[in-house]
């Protein structure tokens, strides 16, 4: 905290108190947050005035510009806090608020300086001053309980920064903060001084110099919007209801609304909504809100969740009332449909024994039914008649809302239905390329336009100017122009009939911008303003429930219907539906009445709310709900709970953004906790979410999801043996994402090693998934196939389907049947390793996994390879290419062995080509296995183009590779690629003999029948022998 001395006044970060004793009294304050401008000024080089005058000459001086500045402060409605020897601090902005505070402030400080320089000529001196001034947020604190000497207090950064400033100002100059001349811009001329180094500032500050005021000034810039009448919006209504006429015809439209926030989207689609009512048409409400982005569907998600209850009567129904509910709305909804969005209803990330559908399905797949479904529930009722939805604050969407807008011109083409999405963002333009689909971006009301919603709001005739002074500060935003209106008919004196009479009730509040003019309606409501204020905690929209348990300690200075009656009457609230939800207006009033509170008083409501909920007392919120209200509430280990249970709900339903906006957020929540067991355990939890929503972001070689498993293991490593079972899939994923073969079959050991003993049958059969796939990579194959065996002996059928997604997202009997088909083929067994692959094949089809069909297909491809099968290596990569589009990491592998069959099928150097550009990218997003495969193919095209001295190169590394790594699956061809190679170059017979019986014996020594005939061809074909093993010794290992 920046603290100072000043005589015997102490400052803490701008707040003046009496430091009786050294110490500080305190006492318990409230108050409230408001923007102030704070104006320090100090004369130049007081010391040497004292050393030139005399005491009592000085002290005229000085008395004359105290005097001076107290008098410009005063008439510019500054208030001087106090004056202390050679200087003094003054506040703009308080004790009253004030619209123009920091322009007063600039406008005193210019002011200060002209009359130091007038008075300087008066006493004849070269008497100069320095001014700071800077705006912030401070609180204006009620010390009247304390045993401070005032009964306000100023607390906040502002009049610290003013003092620091003054002292970079030039003599006889102002030096103003980047906030101050920002407000300022408009109404003075302003030359830039730079970024100063400021005592007790970690960051450097910008500084401007006001040089003189301008000649007009434009206080107020665009804001928001209006719902009271409705003007100025002709065309754009006419627009939208003869998309409605196309609509009942069968020809289904959306209609996207886009611009400011406060310009009239709402109340242009309210307009229409209060239109089609008389028509007897209702209106699907779908709200997205600001911290809803968090949760798959959530615009969606939350009426239907509210429908299901009302019907269940039941405040927190459970799933079989939830399809009970979707089923009742007709037959175009379907079975499958009514269980994927009773689901994300009330799916959790745990306890899923009863949920199937979802795990079967890859990330994409998951997704696009998830839309589909919920399509589908949306539009159930344009069977009966026609449908009008409106989907609000599309800026805040999260991504399967996005995506589901996306489809939805394809959706409704052929239903009479009319969706309208409003958004403050430019609509992309990827949404628009369907005839069905319009655009329109609202622009400010016109002067005319103006003057008719203030003639309706007036309820009488209006005098002369007020619509041109409320077009003036409004700008044309509609509802800024609505709530000035409002506030001048509550306020200002029926007489007053000219701009300065209007002006007053802004000069009262802090009218800088349109939050200030929605907080100074606000304050205006007396006791209601407090039951706004609580209600604004719980957020835009809430339960009447929880209001009225969260209220209970509070006084209501009527009973709470009328409360709410006349809050809906102000223009504050509304209610939804049967009345049982209520929503703040617009979200810039229920920000207005949150942002009044001071910090400690939100923490406390917060603090209410988990405490009800935790309680019983009232239903629960959605998890991520609960984060931000326990995370407000100083509750950093519970809002890291929830908000991790969200994100496992998130992952469960691939929505792997808002899963990891999820997890930054309980990150952030653990580092503010200190450490315990539940930390540990919390943090352990997060890392074993984290590392799949890193592999589908980024890939599963990515450094993003290897950092998060070696990180996840290394806490394991300190915890007890027991415990290491629990956090398996942290284990599984280390070795998965490893970044070389050696590190994964390293792993691979310890893994086993670990957990052999563990008493989770699921648990040893993983890993065996890992230590199957790591010894056929080895070149053991019979070691593979007893892994395999025994793997087989533990799967079952329902537990993989909750195995699948945690560990590589494949089938853990799809990848055993295939890396036994590897094996098979290597130990010279061609007919049981087409048997192996086709039952991979046919389980995965079986299971109607898309992960692991795409597995099997990989483990095809390679066959096909090890076959040199080119023809059904490009049917494979053709089929993977279907299916893989949300799959990079198999598409890439695909492209790489569909560019080598290519290239050695006829197109050598196209082949290369797309090889080269297909194993950069392989290499950026996917893990190592296969590397031996891929540098042999390389080699290969490299052969075909002519180019044999870089083939020769790639294979001397590959084979040194190979035999460094311990993955020596494909060492003993390698070795015989390059024998033909070194032949093809005329090297000397023992040369190409030698690598030759190398390869034979590697082949050898892995039970490699398969390869072990390929070099007794080449060795025969070329008329040699193979070398004794006592020979091989004679050249460098791998080589």
């Amino acid at each position: 905290m920046y603290c100072d001395y000043r005589g015997g006044v102490k400052i803490f970060a701008g707040c003046a108190m009496s430091t009786e004793g050294g110490r500080v009294r305190t006492g318990a304050l409230s108050g409230e947050r408001r923007q102030v401008t704070a104006l320090f000024y100090d004369i130049v080089g007081s010391t040497a005035w004292l050393h030139q005058l005399d005491p009592e000459e000085f002290g005229d001086m000085q008395r004359t510009l105290h005097n001076e500045t107290t008098a410009l402060i005063r008439k510019n409605d500054g208030y001087l806090e106090w004056l202390q020897g050679d200087g003094g601090c003054a506040f703009f902005g308080f004790p009253q608020p004030s619209e123009d505070a920091a322009e007063c402030a600039v406008a005193s400080a210019l002011e200060i300086v002209e009359r130091c320089e007038w008075l300087a000529q008066h006493f004849g001196s070269s008497l100069k001053i320095r001014v700071g001034v800077a705006t912030g947020l401070v609180v204006v604190a009620d010390a009247s309980n304390t045993k401070l000497p005032r009964q306000t207090e100023v607390i906040g950064i502002a009049p610290a920064l003013a003092a620091r400033i003054q002292s970079e100002a030039a003599p006889n100059s102002v030096a103003v903060a980047d906030a101050t001349y920002r407000l300022t811009r408009g109404a003075f001329e302003f030359e830039e001084i730079g970024f100063r180094e400021l005592k007790g500032f970690g960051e450097p500050v910008a500084l401007w110099r006001p040089i003189a005021r301008r000649q007009r000034t434009d206080r107020f810039s665009a804001y928001r919007r209006a719902s009271a009448p409705l003007v100025g919006r002709d065309e754009e209504l006419e627009l939208c209801q003869r998309r409605w006429t196309r609509a009942i015809d069968g020809n289904g439209q959306l209609v996207f609304l886009h611009g400011d926030a406060g310009i009239g989207k709402s109340r242009l689609v309210t307009e229409l909504r209060g239109d089609l009512a008389k028509q007897g048409v209702d209106t699907l409400v779908f709200q997205c809100q600001p911290r809803g982005n968090t949760e798959p569907l959530h615009p969606f998600l939350e009426p239907i969740r509210q429908a299901v209850a009302e019907a269940a009567k039941d405040d927190d129904p459970d799933r079989d009332a939830a399809i009970r509910f979707l089923r009742s709305l007709g037959s175009d909804v379907g079975e499958l449909n009514a269980e994927i969005v009773a689901f994300l209803l009330t799916g959790k990330a745990r306890g899923l024994s009863g949920e199937t559908w979802q795990v079967d399905l890859s990330d994409e797949e998951i997704r696009e039914r998830a839309v589909e479904a919920m399509l589908a529930v949306l539009t159930s009722s344009s069977a009966s008649g026609p449908v009008f939805m409106v989907i609000e604050d599309l800026h805040w969407a999260d991504t399967l809302t996005k995506a589901l807008v996306a489809m939805l011109p394809g959706w409704i083409e052929s239903k009479p239905v009319l969706a309208i999405a409003t958004s403050r963002e430019v609509i992309d333009p990827e949404l628009l390329g369907d005839p069905n689909v319009l655009a329109m971006a609202l622009s400010g009301l016109t002067a005319q336009a103006t003057s008719e919603l203030i003639e309706r709001i007036w309820e009488m005739t209006p005098p002369d100017g007020l619509a041109a002074f409320v077009y003036d500060k409004s700008d044309g935003v509609p509802l800024f122009a609505e709530q000035l209106a409002l506030l001048l008919r509550e306020r200002a004196n029926v007489s007053v009939q000219d701009r300065a009479g209007w002006e007053a009730p802004l000069r009262e509040g802090r009218i800088l911008n349109l939050q200030d003019l929605i907080a100074a309606r606000l304050a205006g409501l007396g006791q209601l303003k407090r039951v706004a204020q609580i209600a604004s905690v719980l957020g835009r929209e809430f339960g009447r429930k929880l209001l009225v348990a969260l209220l209970e300690p509070e006084p209501l200075p009527a009973p709470l219907d009328e409360v709410i009656e006349t809050l809906i009457q102000a223009g504050i609230l509304r209610r939804i539906s049967t009345g049982a939800t209520i929503r703040f207006r617009h979200v810039l009033i229920q920000e207005a009445a949150y942002d009044s509170l001071l910090k400690s008083e939100r923490r406390e409501i917060h603090g209410r709310i988990v405490r009800l909920i935790q309680s019983g007392s009232v239903s629960s919120l959605p998890d991520e709900i609960m984060a931000w209200h326990f995370e407000q509430a100083g509750q950093p280990l519970e809002a890291a709970r929830h908000a991790i249970q969200a994100a496992e709900a998130c992952s469960i339903r691939s929505a792997m953004h808002e899963a990891d906006r999820l997890l930054d957020f309980a990150e952030k929540q653990l580092t503010q906790v200190r450490k315990s067991g539940d930390a540990n355990d919390l943090l352990l939890r997060l890392l074993a979410v984290r590392g799949p929503v890193a592999a589908g972001q980024f890939g599963r070689g990515s450094q993003q999801a290897r950092s998060i498993y070696e990180r996840g293991v290394s806490l394991c490593a300190e915890r007890e043996d027991e415990d290491r079972a629990k956090w398996f899939p942290l284990y599984w994923g280390w070795w998965f994402t490893a970044p070389d073969y050696e590190t994964q079959r390293v792993r691979s050991d310890i893994l086993v090693r670990d957990l052999k003993d563990s008493a989770d049958p699921e648990v040893r059969l993983q890993s065996l998934h890992c230590a199957w796939a790591t010894n056929e990579d080895a070149g053991l194959h019979s070691h593979c196939l007893k892994c395999v065996e025994d793997g087989l002996k533990l799967y079952d059928e329902n537990r993989a389907r909750f195995s699948r997604g945690r560990y590589g997202g494949h089938d853990a009997k799809v990848c055993a049947l295939g890396e036994r088909a590897f094996s098979l083929w290597f130990m010279g067994d061609d007919a049981g390793s087409s048997e192996s692959i086709d039952a991979a094949k046919q389980w995965a089809e079986h299971i109607n996994h898309l992960n692991s069909v795409l597995h099997a297909l990989e483990f095809e491809i390679e066959l096909n390879h090890y076959r040199n099968d080119y023809g059904g290596v490009i049917a494979v990569a053709d089929r993977i290419g279907e299916l893989a589009l949300g799959a990079p990491g198999v598409l890439a592998k695909a492209a790489l062995f569909r560019a080598w069959a290519h290239g050695l099928s006829g197109d050598p150097a196209g082949g290369l080509m797309e090889f080269e550009a297909g194993l950069a990218r392989q290499q950026e997003i996917a893990t190592p296995e296969g590397v031996p495969i891929y540098e042999g193919m390389r080699a290969q095209l490299f052969e075909r183009a002519g180019q044999i001295d870089e083939a020769l190169s790639i294979l001397d590394n590959s084979i040194a590779a190979s035999i460094r790594s311990g993955q020596v699956y494909w060492l003993a061809e390698l070795l015989r690629q390059r024998a033909l190679l070194r032949r093809a170059r005329h090297e000397p017979e023992g040369a190409v003999a030698l690598d030759l019986s190398r390869a034979l014996e590697a082949a050898t020594d892995q039970g490699a029948v398969a390869l072990v005939s390929r070099v007794r061809l080449d060795l025969k074909r070329l008329g040699l022998r193979a070398l004794p093993p006592d020979r091989h010794a004679d050249r460098p290992s791998g080589t």
